[in-house]
């Protein structure tokens, strides 16, 4: 209870597990049970309820504390705990009212117990209308050894029951377990308890995470650089057409000259079939780009090709391999184009290609492919200073916000124009010498926070694209074997500077999606952990991609997105990771549920149809052409296009062009009336307020018109107590 006995360790599971011998504090400790195996049942069943008088029925002692239980604490004034029947039902339960914040108030009780089964404690709770649960825990302690899990148990609904619990696993040598529910010094809460239950015969919990240690490579991956068309003597490799015919003449023209070649016909699907769909089947041959077929434009989402309306540009085409994408082996031959005239190019240029290439043993393999011609009138930057994205915004242009550097503009430059004088640039910058860093100090700043080793050191705002980018030019004859490790290994690094961000180690999902910087933060470990795990698993890697599929994991339930709190002007930076995420994952759960397009709809209400508008100067090309893919809605072209940002560049990246269907329209549902923007349940909850739900909203806007022309009023209901803390209109 004393201040003296309080200690920092960490959160783990969210819940606390200790084994200090002393009265109760906060204790946060990174330790699971351990125990042998022979002291877990096989086949176990779960228990009675171990506690007595568990929902208060046998009434009170003389005290007024319920039967079967004790006091802790309690010795402070304006303390309570009374058992009290429910409004409405002969329903028994506990209140705890502590008005004392320099005492702790609670019940107890103590039952026996064996070593190495797994034991759950729960409680349903309830907060008072107008009052705060907020430092209200329930703990599950082991007795001799002190050993606990601990959680929160404070809950912001006053009309509904939720039932909180903690499972750990007996350490040996244990006799008895005790269960508190009880409050915490400074925190004054006033909540209900009823139905406490202690069980064992549970399954244990998980395994913790895997410590963030990152793994040093001696060798090098498998690169999967051959790819067989025909293998002695049998079709190998499937071409996938368009279902809507537009390259049928093509994808026959290269089956048959495979024919002529080998003597064996291999197959022409449809984008829409089985073998077209996206993690691939098999090897592919796939014509066109993301907007005219299907596995083309899933493979785009995932960020392993650049194949659109606007890369390589009119005429222009690519023919390229991409290797193993999925780390089964089985890798890709792009033949693409802008347009119909480009992939009639591509065509040509692959059946060149295998022109080329002798038939052995019944086999016919390419090995890495690469031939590039950009498009008409597509002028190349020499200066990086120059180089544009499709991530640029009016407000921060294209320095790097939000995922690229120096480096990955060299990588992606690279990709794109096959020019070779980028990939050495950006092996110099990767390894800088005195000079390198200095040039990555002078126009990187904090883009690159280690300047000594860059790939271990980006800023979590600037990181993805690194490695998203080495993923697809690794293979090129360009880099050395010992070039390659050097790099894998400096990208592995990169783990302890992630680690510390807040999203390995992570367990379960939050009750939100957290800041832009926590959530760039998850989608760099994402990207990193995608990579490695393909190709070099490890239990780390695997955790990477869990902890952050667990940051995003409540968009499956609401649009609660701290983003950047009550900074409006930044409203879409900070939902805008959610489009990369969603897009890389393949996660199409909050298109579905309406989340997604709720929180569209926060950045329409704050804009106000004036040119410049400060809610869309921030705003990237990227995040609205996405928008506007997810959502099949043409109003966020519509928003683009009011960005003023220029079209007419050649720009890096992805640029997710809208297709002809998608034409700009202006939100004229949004005219003449008020659209608000409501707090999420659960984010309600948690500010408990004392306002209902429906009361309670982050801001809202009306309009008269879709421009400037007309009136527009926005109210902003939320005090987010961020950089604008004081304003309303």
């Amino acid at each position: 209870m004393g201040e003296k006995h309080k200690v920092d360790l960490k959160v783990y599971f969210g819940r606390e597990i200790s084994d200090r011998k002393h009265p109760l504090c906060i204790f946060f400790v990174f330790v699971i049970f351990v125990v042998s195996t022979v002291f877990v049942p096989c086949l176990a069943t779960i228990s009675e309820n171990l506690l007595r008088n568990p929902s208060f029925k046998q009434g009170a002692n003389e005290n007024g504390l319920p039967i079967g239980w004790s006091l802790y604490g309690g010795r402070g004034t304006n303390q309570y705990i009374k058992l009290i029947e429910l409004d409405g039902s002969a329903q028994m339960v506990v209140l705890i009212d502590d008005s004392d914040a320099s005492a702790e108030i609670g019940l107890m009780q103590t039952c026996p117990v064996k070593p190495g089964l797994t034991y759950e404690a729960s409680v349903e709770t309830r907060a008072l209308q107008g009052a705060s649960s907020h430092g209200a825990y329930l703990q599950l302690r082991f007795l001799p050894s002190d050993k606990y899990v601990q959680t929160s148990i404070a809950r912001g609904s006053s009309k509904t029951f939720e039932k909180v619990s903690v499972k750990a696993t007996a350490p040996p040598n244990t006799e008895s377990a005790r269960i508190y529910l009880y409050t915490h010094r400074n925190p004054t809460p006033r909540l209900l308890l009823r139905n406490i239950m202690l069980v064992s015969g549970v399954s244990p919990p998980p395994p913790p995470p895997p410590a963030p240690l990152p793994p040093i490579y001696s060798k090098l991956k498998d690169l999967h650089i051959t790819t067989e068309l025909v293998s002695r003597g049998k079709p190998n490799i499937t071409v996938i057409a368009p279902a809507s015919g537009i390259y049928e003449k093509q994808a026959t023209r290269i089956q048959k000259r495979i024919t002529e070649l080998t003597g064996v016909q291999v197959p022409v699907r449809f984008d829409d079939s089985p073998v077209g769909t996206v993690p691939i089947r098999g090897h592919l041959i796939v014509l066109g780009n993301r907007s005219t077929n299907r596995t083309i434009g899933e493979l785009y989402n995932r960020y392993y090709t650049l194949l659109d309306l606007r890369y390589p540009g009119p005429g222009g085409y690519v023919v390229r391999t991409l290797h193993n994408p999925f780390g089964d082996g089985n890798n890709v031959i792009f033949v693409g184009g802008s347009d119909l005239l480009g992939v009639e190019a591509a065509t040509d240029t692959l059946i060149a290609q295998l022109k080329r290439i002798s038939v052995s043993e019944d086999t016919l393999s390419v090995g890495w492919l690469t031939e590039i011609k950009l498009g008409e009138g597509i002028r190349i930057p020499a200066d990086l200073r120059e180089f544009e994205t499709w991530e640029a915004s009016k407000g921060y242009g294209s320095v790097g916000y939000f995922g690229w550097n120096s480096i990955s503009k060299q990588m992606a430059m690279y990709y794109m124009t096959g020019n070779t004088s980028h990939a050495r640039e950006f092996l110099r910058l990767a390894f800088p010498d005195k000079q390198a860093r200095h040039e990555i100090a002078r126009i990187d700043g904090e883009r690159i926070e280690n300047k000594k080793e860059p790939l271990s050191g980006p800023y979590h705002y600037n990181a993805h694209m690194m490695i998203l980018f080495w993923d697809l030019i690794e293979e090129s004859p360009v880099f050395s074997d010992e070039e390659r490790l050097r790099v894998t290994n400096a990208f592995s690094k990169q783990l302890n500077h992630r680690k510390g961000e807040g999203i390995y180690g992570r367990t379960k999902p939050t009750l939100g999606v957290g800041s832009r910087h926590g959530q760039w933060s998850a989608i760099s470990l994402y990207c990193l952990g995608r990579y490695f795990q393909k190709d070099y698993p490890n239990p780390i890697w695997q955790h990477c991609i869990e902890s952050v599929r667990l940051h995003f994991k409540p968009l499956h339930k609401h649009a609660w997105v701290s983003g950047e709190s009550d900074n409006l002007f930044w409203y879409n930076t900070g939902i805008a990771p959610v489009f990369t995420y969603l897009l890389l994952t393949g996660d199409r759960t909050p298109v579905e549920n309406g989340v997604l397009k709720m929180l569209l709809r926060g950045q329409e209400i704050l804009i106000s149809g004036r040119r410049p508008d400060w809610a869309l100067h921030s705003a990237s090309v990227g995040y609205l052409h996405k928008a506007a893919y997810l959502m099949q809605d043409g109003r966020y072209v519509h928003y683009r296009r009011r960005t003023g940002v220029d079209m007419n560049v050649f720009r890096l990246g992805q640029s997710f062009w809208p297709e002809k269907h998608l034409t700009s329209q202006p939100p004229k549902d949004l005219v003449d009336k008020w659209s608000i923007n409501y707090l999420p349940e659960p984010m309600w909850k948690s500010r408990n307020s004392g306002l209902e739900h429906g009361e309670s909203f982050l801001f809202g806007s009306f309009r008269s018109a879709t421009d400037a022309s007309g009136d527009f009023i926005l109210i902003d209901g939320f005090n987010g107590a961020s950089r604008n803390p004081y304003h309303t209109f």
